[in-house]
């Protein structure tokens, strides 16, 4: 049995948070493990309120699925809380976990923020030096280099920098740019590997960075490398929502 564990918030619509983690990493042969950072309300359009879990109930659920099972991967998404930053922070520090994927979620496309603007500095500086790779969109890379990004070869450029400066590796999705195809960038601070895929018109897009998080950090479990992990988890999410189109 391969274990997944998955520390986000939960979306009572089941279409994004720990409920679509666990559905995608069953669907990849995963047992889902959980540690709920957050209550949300919202539905398919907006996010209307968020309740974040006390520090001290997060990190039990974290400590008690590292010391009952053996992790293969582990996905970090919407966080809720600046204290919850800093407990899972003491968390990656304390353990060796494998093949870490940091979902940069700060807020949805519609309602309200899971973290404050003020937190993603403490949020860059705990968090990035400590995991494999994070998948920010346009909006999330432009919070966390504090640069407006416009275009595609900005966020490159933006993403570089980031990379440099916390020794991270950065998937930088492509869907929020302009363009007849999405273009995407796996990024370190050596090199930028680009890639290209159809942009597809969604009637339901709910959930698709979530998806596409688990799937990558699925893949990193399977053994995959990080380029190979990213092209499919890119194919995963475009596969799943085709139905919705």
């Amino acid at each position: 049995m391969k274990y997944y564990l998955t520390i986000a918030a939960s979306d009572n619509s089941g279409g994004a948070g720990i409920q679509q983690d666990l559905k995608v990493a069953e669907s990849m042969g995963y047992w889902g493990l959980s540690a709920i950072t957050g209550i949300t309300i919202q539905n398919f359009m907006k996010l209307d309120s968020i309740y974040p879990i006390p520090a001290n109930i997060l990190s039990q659920q974290i400590e008690m699925n590292i010391n009952s099972f053996n992790i293969n991967a582990c996905k970090i998404g919407a966080i809720c809380s600046e204290e919850n930053i800093q407990v899972i922070s003491s968390i990656l520090q304390k353990y060796e976990l494998k093949n870490i994927v940091l979902d940069t979620v700060f807020s949805p496309t519609h309602g309200k923020a899971f973290i404050n603007h003020g937190s993603i500095k403490i949020f860059k500086r705990e968090l990035l030096p400590h995991v494999n790779i994070i998948t920010p969109n346009k909006d999330e890379l432009s919070l966390l280099t504090e640069i407006e990004i416009l275009n595609f070869d900005q966020g490159i450029e933006a993403a570089l920098k980031l990379a440099k400066q916390y020794n991270c590796t950065i998937y930088m999705k492509g869907g929020h740019y302009e363009g007849n195809t999405i273009n995407e960038a796996l990024i370190n601070k050596n090199k930028v590997v680009n890639f290209e895929k159809e942009r597809l018109t969604l009637k339901y897009s709910h959930g698709t960075g979530c998806t596409f998080s688990t799937a990558l950090t699925c893949y990193l479990g399977n053994g995959l490398s990080l380029k190979e992990a990213c092209v499919k988890a890119s194919e995963y999410v475009s596969n799943m929502y085709k139905k919705y189109s």
